[in-house]
């Protein structure tokens, strides 16, 4: 720190165009020392800007009446005309609803179980229970969604199904039950299916954060007579809040707008009332009738939407120092 402030303060004594000189020198300096590192990154950005930025030119699409084979350049301009027929859309408020509860419930059931099971797996003592477990539950997440759908189609299907098939036979029920047919259970069918595939995967980084918890917290409080649930209570959870704020900030983006594949392998016509989302009304009148400037509009508006709500959510966290940026 002396060192620093001395470098400084010599730095002031110098003229100003030798200040500048020598600033570039330390900086060429700088970017020699680290040169591997830099190369190192250099797939990386340009994956950034050809997958993520050339491709926000086609935006234009959204504020032009753009067919398939048309110049881009040539099509009318029509201005915000498809972001109005996305708002004035009759299953607009109806699919925005169950993009907002679906992404809720599994935001908040996801994470409630991905803690405790981080939490107890933090807590137990044999290593090989808890390697067996924790691989038995974050198996799931590298399955396919497409595999995943169907082994519950299957599970629940009224003809043959082994839920029903078990539930008939142990009386609870006289004939199977069409669970996918009821329309008002798809938001807690699809919240538990999505958490059964995700939270062993999400318990990982809370016990990466448990287990950089300093062991002398566990010491003292043991020797001040804490009991099990009084450490996990007063030394796990607040050490853990910093990352779960984190991630919250992070899934919050996608609790408007998120959600596709799952709605879309598990709905049907009966559901839809339930599990139509934004992304499939795009699907729907987008790509489905060719209307490819309407799916351009419903992606900004997805992207502005869930770039809103981080910023906020982020701005919020601020205020009590756990902010993202």
């Amino acid at each position: 720190m002396g060192m620093n402030t001395k470098a400084a303060s010599d730095l002031k004594t110098i003229p100003k165009n030798s200040r500048k000189t020598l600033r570039i020198s330390l900086f060429w300096k700088q970017i020699k020392k680290q040169q591997v590192l830099l190369w190192m990154s250099v797939p990386i950005m340009l994956h950034l800007a050809l997958f993520q930025f050339v491709p926000l030119w086609g935006w234009l699409m959204a504020f032009k009446d753009y067919h398939i084979g048309q110049n881009l350049l040539e099509a009318d301009w029509v201005g915000l005309k498809h972001f109005q027929t996305l708002l004035k859309h009759d299953d607009f408020l109806q699919d925005l609803r169950n993009n907002i509860v679906m992404n809720t419930m599994q935001l908040v059931t996801g994470t409630f179980c991905a803690i405790t099971l981080a939490i107890v797996l933090s807590e137990l003592k044999g290593k090989w229970f808890v390697r067996t477990v924790q691989t038995m539950t974050y198996l799931p997440h590298f399955v396919s969604m497409v595999v995943v759908a169907n082994i519950f189609v299957m599970l629940l299907s009224p003809d043959g199904g082994l839920v029903n098939q078990l539930m008939i036979k142990w009386g609870w029920i006289d004939e199977g039950i069409f669970y996918f047919g009821q329309a008002k259970w798809f938001w807690y069918l699809h919240t538990l299916i999505l958490t059964w595939k995700g939270f062993g995967w999400g318990a990982i980084i809370y016990l990466a954060s448990i287990s950089g918890i300093d062991p002398s917290l566990y010491d003292a409080a043991q020797v001040d007579g804490a009991s099990r649930w009084q450490r996990v209570k007063y030394i796990v959870i607040p050490s853990i809040m910093p990352t779960l704020v984190l991630l919250t900030i992070l899934d919050i983006g996608y609790l408007v707008t998120g959600g596709f594949e799952s709605q879309f392998l598990l709905g049907n016509v009966i559901n839809a009332d339930y599990s139509e989302v934004i992304s499939i009304l795009a699907l729907r009148l987008g790509l489905n009738e060719g209307n490819f400037s309407f799916g351009t509009a419903v992606g900004i508006f997805n992207s502005v939407v869930g770039m809103t709500l981080v910023l906020i959510v982020n701005a919020i966290a601020r205020r009590y120092k756990a902010n993202l940026f």
